[in-house]
């Protein structure tokens, strides 16, 4: 799950019209086009869009066009593209920008151009000031922003250097040329320009650059120690917070191994153990597509995986990332040997527990993991699908009834009576609930996976390795995927570097559609069209891979999920369901998509792991922020919920997604709390003993930066 947050744009444009007019004009027009519908497949935003609403909204699109289109007839020629064109052209800042941010806006006036607006890293030459007109975009988006002052005459002149550059970033890691461009003098990396993550949750000026191999890696960490700077690892990009850089230090820069080739067997190997069973070793820089790629022809599965494709081995490793498994936990437990590169750039095999348990959950804060040995099991069947139900009405009984014989969930029976009781035939359950389309009845709808004999053999599905499975792994590798910030790359390039390329359809991002859409009431649509997506992508995955993921790509969305008791379980859904109930009408947010639940059987396998070994029920709350008036709207209901959930029911938080938030002096509503994230996570024996650890591996706290670090501070 998880959406883009970058905040509306306002038309940047020498003369400014009214932005929500322009939008939503332009919305209907895109709307109308053929290809969209297509669109429904990835978020359902299109389908919830009916005839009055683009009857309503169409008014004024072909004059709005026509506006634009006579802005751009003036000094650059004409862009003119009938508005039914089945080929549009982009239409602009305000659906092709994503990146841009509401502080960069330069109201100021002076001169027109100045050098340091163009010149980012100080070397004398251009780095900006020239606008793409077919891509509606400065060029050089790594480095280059539109930020509109008075007295720019054109686009061209709009194009500046981004935040990220100045005179007072000199002689530190946010400003070195090395790093933004790196030139192969120091080290050999791909540049990829300042760290956000995949959210943009944060978005830093740190550079990030991607080594190509353990001597580029030690070359960058020996230019990091001779500059004073501070490294921090990346996988893709997916946890929600600051566990990479929060951006606050100058000096730090960000290492991912999106462009990394491991030595030798560490690249990808599959070795036998002694009792018969198969381990693998593999790049901690690759994603769970280009693992199964190799794996599934074969047989062979990790013993849990996620719903996604597009997360780093290394990184899933290095943080508290789960399935859906009745009886499987965390991804890191299944990782039993690591490659690993220290501050001095030594490389180790580790594979004493004594270590591993140091190293899983460990956020990069103890050296860079290379590659990952992970236990295999082998599926001779292996299926599939979905059960929906609408509910009779909400209960405990219905709650626990769908878990027990809908999903026929492998659960203990000593946990509640309620439901009664399963078949316990299914391996895994991922389970959503669409609470605010029918407020009387919800509908409830799971994931199934059976594996080997609890396979139903007469059902009518896959359930064994399909025959052109190896063909879609290719297929989808090679894809070809657009960034507007780095380019075209294939889908492989794209997950590995920064995790899932953003959903497009007509080369516009998913999330900007979803802007477009932010006064109209498409809550409940949207909520309904997600549980009508998910099965037809589980029947296509099966259909094709059967390996139990079935998304490659997604618009994000903020997600928030927290441990439970498995007792607690309908306590802390009926909640979610208050509040997102009482959210409906109201002008300033409301919930859009369904809640999800796992069960998760954690086993004592870090130091750092945020619950201890048991069976859990982890509960998330989701939600697309682009139908939020303002970040206020949607942190205050996310908290009231997270309050409840903590307080009265004892959760614990996910690291990777979004927690921590409270009430700051000013009133205003935030995320990773310093209070709360110091006193409500680890335990102060957990802290103590990693710390010991740490504080060995890097006695120069070499990698000691980002959210991690709170985390482990005294309370």
């Amino acid at each position: 799950s998880m959406a883009r947050t970058s905040p509306i744009p306002k038309l940047l444009r020498p003369s400014t019209m009214r932005p929500t007019r322009r939008v939503l004009s332009i919305a209907a027009a895109l709307l109308a086009h053929e290809e969209l519908g297509s669109f429904a497949a990835s978020s359902g935003a299109a389908e919830a869009w009916s005839a009055d609403d683009l009857a309503s909204l169409g008014e004024g699109a072909a004059q709005m066009l026509e506006s634009e289109n006579k802005e751009c007839e003036g000094t650059h020629g004409t862009c003119k593209t009938p508005l039914g064109s089945t080929t549009m052209r982009p239409v602009g800042l305000t659906l092709m920008q994503r990146e841009f941010r509401m502080s960069d806006l330069s109201t100021g006036s002076g001169p027109a151009v100045e050098a340091h607006d163009v010149d980012c890293n100080s070397d004398g030459l251009p780095d900006c000031g020239r606008w793409d007109y077919q891509l509606g975009m400065c060029y050089n988006r790594v480095y280059c922003g539109h930020y509109f002052r008075l007295g720019d005459w054109n686009l061209d002149e709009s194009c500046r250097c981004r935040r990220c550059s100045g005179s007072y970033l000199k002689g530190k890691a946010f400003g070195d040329a090395a790093l933004i461009t790196p030139d192969g003098r120091h080290f050999d990396a791909l540049a990829w320009g300042t760290f956000r993550n995949w959210a943009d949750h944060v978005d830093s000026c740190a550079p990030w650059i991607m080594p190509r191999n353990d001597e580029a890696l030690r070359s960058a960490l020996a230019y990091a120690h001779s500059k004073g700077y501070k490294v921090r690892i990346a996988g893709a990009g997916h946890s929600a917070g600051g566990l990479v850089t929060d951006g606050a230090d100058a000096n730090v820069f960000v290492i991912s191994l999106g462009d990394y080739t491991a030595s030798g067997d560490w690249e990808f190997s599959l070795h036998s153990m002694p009792d018969g069973s198969k381990r693998v070793t593999v790049n901690a820089g690759w994603t769970f597509a280009h693992l199964y790629e190799r794996i599934r022809p074969l047989g062979y599965f990790l013993p849990v995986q996620t719903a996604g494709y597009f997360f780093s081995l290394g990184g899933v490793v290095a943080n508290s990332v789960h399935g859906s498994g009745y009886t499987g936990g965390f991804l890191h437990s299944y990782a039993t040997r690591m490659r690993v590169m220290s501050f001095d750039g030594s490389v180790s095999i580790l594979e004493a527990e004594d270590d591993l348990r140091f190293w899983r959950n460990s956020f990069g804060l103890l050296g860079i993991i290379l590659g990952v040995e992970f236990q295999l099991v082998h599926r001779e069947k292996h299926t599939m699908y979905t059960v929906t139900r609408q509910l009779d009405h909400w209960s405990l009984s219905e709650f626990w009834g769908f878990i027990k014989h809908d999903a026929e969930a492998d659960l203990p029976t000593n946990i509640t009576l309620e439901g009664g009781s399963s078949t316990r035939t299914a391996t895994s359950g991922e389970f959503f609930v669409n609470f605010i389309d029918d407020v009387e009845k919800p509908t409830m709808l799971v994931v199934v996976q059976k594996v080997n004999e609890s396979v139903d053999m007469d059902a009518d599905r896959e359930v064994g390795v399909p025959s052109h499975a190896a063909d879609k792994y290719a297929e989808l590798l090679k894809r070809r995927v657009r960034d507007e910030v780095h380019g075209s790359m294939s889908w492989g390039e794209a997950a590995r570097r920064d995790g899932a390329p953003p959903f497009r359809r007509l080369g516009i991002d998913a999330n900007t559609l979803l802007r477009i859409a932010l006064r109209l009431p498409l809550a409940k649509r949207l909520s309904k069209q997600a549980m009508e997506t998910v099965p037809r992508f589980v029947q296509k995955a099966s259909e094709q891979t059967n390996d139990g993921f079935y998304l490659t790509e997604s618009p994000a969305a903020l997600a928030a999920a927290f441990f439970f008791e498995p007792a607690k379980a309908f306590e802390a859904m009926d909640y979610l369901r208050q509040v997102q109930l009482d959210r409906l009408g109201t002008h300033d947010f409301m919930w859009n998509l369904p809640g999800e639940f796992r069960f998760v059987k954690v086993s004592s396998s870090a130091v750092l792991q945020p619950v201890p070994s048991g069976l859990w029920f982890v509960a998330e709350m989701i939600s697309f922020k682009e139908l939020a008036k303002t970040d206020q709207s949607w942190k205050v209901a996310f908290e009231r919920v997270q309050d409840y959930w903590v307080n009265f029911l004892g959760a614990k938080p996910h690291m990777g997604k979004l927690f921590g938030f409270e009430v700051q002096r000013d009133g205003a509503v935030e995320a990773f709390a310093d209070k709360y994230t110091r006193c409500s996570v680890y335990s102060e024996e957990q802290k103590n003993e990693f710390e010991a650890y740490r504080s060995a591996q890097d006695p120069s706290n070499f990698f000691a930066s980002g959210l991690g670090m709170t985390l482990l501070a005294p309370c």
